[in-house]
């Protein structure tokens, strides 16, 4: 990406049809890093159009416990499988080698 060079933009896709992207912006990611805290919380929800799909996130909280957004994707399904691509994408995006110094807060426990 020409205007943050240091973002993450992947688009995944198979014999020309989408299938996933992944963004990470580099100012939204230093701004977490430097302003908010180990907390990450993570969804995902239901895209309606014409060609769905699911959109999974992560957010903070800032110093003014506000929302602030992290990383987001645009996958097929919600499952095991897209939620693990994701994470790594994410973990790889912030640095996050111990995962001990971290919190992470989802909506629900599925078993899948």
């Amino acid at each position: 990406m020409r205007t943050h060079p240091n973002s993450t933009f992947i688009i995944l896709a198979d014999e020309g049809v989408f299938q996933s992207m992944y963004l990470c912006l580099a100012p939204l990611r230093a701004g977490f890093l430097v302003g908010c805290r180990n907390l990450v919380s993570l969804d995902g929800c239901f895209l309606k159009g014409t060609y769905g799909g699911q959109l999974l996130t992560a957010v903070g909280i800032d110093a003014n416990d506000c929302i602030y957004p992290i990383a987001w994707a645009v996958v097929n399904k919600e499952n095991k499988e897209n939620w693990t691509w994701f994470l790594q994408l994410l973990a790889q995006d912030l640095g996050i080698v111990d995962s001990h110094k971290w919190a992470f807060m989802t909506d629900r426990q599925k078993s899948q």
